[in-house]
C-alpha cells in the first residue's frame, strides 16, 4: 500500500458520451498523487475501448474489464486492485473540480479524519446550482451526527459514496453488497461511519453530479427501487439502533418508503406486498411516536398515512409541494 496514493475507482457502463470529461477532470487535479482505476462492466457501447485508449494517455490509468456484474461488483472489483492508503469513488458520467483531490487531502491531513467529504453540484445541462452548503462552525463531526445530517438533508449532506475519500484501513474488508439494485452506496457509506471515529466535512461543492442524460435513474420511482432502499436502510439501522440520533430518522424515513411501495404494489396489482409494506409502514410509524426528534406533524402525518398509504401518499406530496411554495 502506497501511503501517499489516493486510488480513484470509477465504475464504467454505458457512459460513452460522458467517460471523458470525467477522466479529463481527474488528469486535471492539481494533486498528482494518484491512481485512476476505471472498471469496464461489460459495457455494451464503445466505453471499454475508450478506456483502453485513455489508459494509454497516462501511466497513472488503468482498465479492468469484467463481465456486467452491476455498480458495486465494478466497485468492488476496484477496491481489490486499490494501491493508495485512500479510496475516491466517482461516476463515470460526473466530473471534479481541478483542486478536489488536493482540498481532500489538505483535510484529511488537517484532521486526521478516516473520511472527509465535500459538497456536490447537481448538473442537469443548464448550469443548475450548487447544492445546500450553509457554514458550519466545526467542520469536525462525529460519525452519527453526519449521519443524522444526511438523514435530516441538513447543510447539503447526502448519503453517497462519491463525496468522498476514506482511509481505506477503515474499510478493510468491507465491500458493496452487490445483490442490492439500488441503496447500495448509501448502506457502504453506513457502515463504513460505523467503523471510524471521525468525519470532516466542508460543504464546498467540488463534485459535479450529472442528474439529466438517457439511462439515468436518478429521479426513477419503481417497486424495485423502494424495496432495495428499504433493505439498505434496514442494515443501516441494525448498525446503528443504539444510536438516539440516528434511529428515529431512520425509522421516519423507512416509514415513508414503506408507505410509497405499498402504493406502488397496490397500483401494481401485488397485493401480498402490499399488506407487507404497509405492515412495515405501521411498525415504523410507531416506532417514532415517542421519540423528541420526529415533530409532532410528522409524527401524524405517518399514523394516518401508515393507516391508509394510498391516500397517505397524496397526503405526502401536497405536503411537500407546499414546503417548496
Amino acid at each position: 500500500m502506497d501511503e501517499g496514493l489516493i486510488s480513484i475507482i470509477v465504475p464504467v457502463y454505458r457512459t460513452e458520451a460522458w467517460l471523458e470529461k470525467c477522466v479529463r477532470s481527474v488528469l486535471a487535479q492539481t494533486d498528482g498523487n494518484w491512481e485512476l482505476i476505471l472498471v469496464d462492466d461489460g459495457s455494451p457501447d464503445g466505453s471499454g475501448a475508450l478506456c483502453d485508449r485513455l489508459s494509454e494517455e497516462d501511466a497513472r490509468i488503468r482498465t479492468v474489464h469484467q463481465e456486467n456484474a452491476g455498480v458495486s461488483a465494478a466497485r468492488n472489483r476496484g477496491l481489490e486492485e486499490a494501491r493508495g492508503a485512500f479510496a475516491v469513488f466517482l461516476d463515470s458520467d460526473d466530473w471534479v473540480d481541478a483542486d478536489y483531490l488536493e482540498r481532500l487531502r489538505t483535510w484529511q491531513k488537517e484532521s486526521g479524519a478516516e473520511l472527509v467529504v465535500c459538497g456536490y453540484a447537481l448538473e442537469d445541462g443548464s448550469g443548475a446550482p450548487a447544492a445546500p452548503s450553509k457554514p458550519l462552525g466545526d467542520k469536525g463531526l462525529l460519525p452519527g451526527d453526519f449521519l443524522a445530517g444526511a438523514l435530516k438533508e441538513e447543510n447539503g449532506i447526502i448519503l453517497s459514496v462519491c463525496l468522498g475519500m476514506f482511509s481505506m484501513e477503515a474499510i478493510g474488508s468491507l465491500r458493496f453488497a452487490d445483490q442490492l439494485a439500488y441503496g447500495e452506496d448509501s448502506l457502504f457509506l453506513g457502515l463504513v461511519l460505523s467503523r471510524i471515529t471521525k468525519v470532516w466535512y466542508d460543504p464546498v461543492p467540488l463534485y459535479h453530479y450529472l442528474v439529466s442524460r438517457d439511462g439515468n435513474t436518478y429521479t426513477e420511482l419503481s417497486l424495485t427501487k423502494q424495496e432495495s432502499r428499504i433493505i439498505s436502510l434496514e442494515a443501516i439501522r441494525t448498525v446503528w439502533r443504539d444510536n438516539d440520533k440516528v434511529r428515529p430518522l431512520l425509522e421516519k424515513i423507512l416509514a415513508d418508503l414503506e408507505i410509497v411501495a405499498a402504493r406502488l404494489a397496490y397500483d401494481a396489482g401485488i397485493r401480498p406486498a402490499f399488506e407487507v409494506h404497509r405492515r412495515a409502514a405501521r411498525m415504523h410509524a410507531r416506532a417514532v411516536q415517542s421519540s423528541p426528534a420526529i415533530s409532532r406533524k410528522d409524527k401524524l402525518r405517518l399514523t394516518l398515512a401508515a393507516a391508509s398509504p394510498i391516500l397517505g401518499v397524496n397526503l405526502y406530496q401536497k405536503l411537500k409541494e407546499g414546503r417548496r411554495g
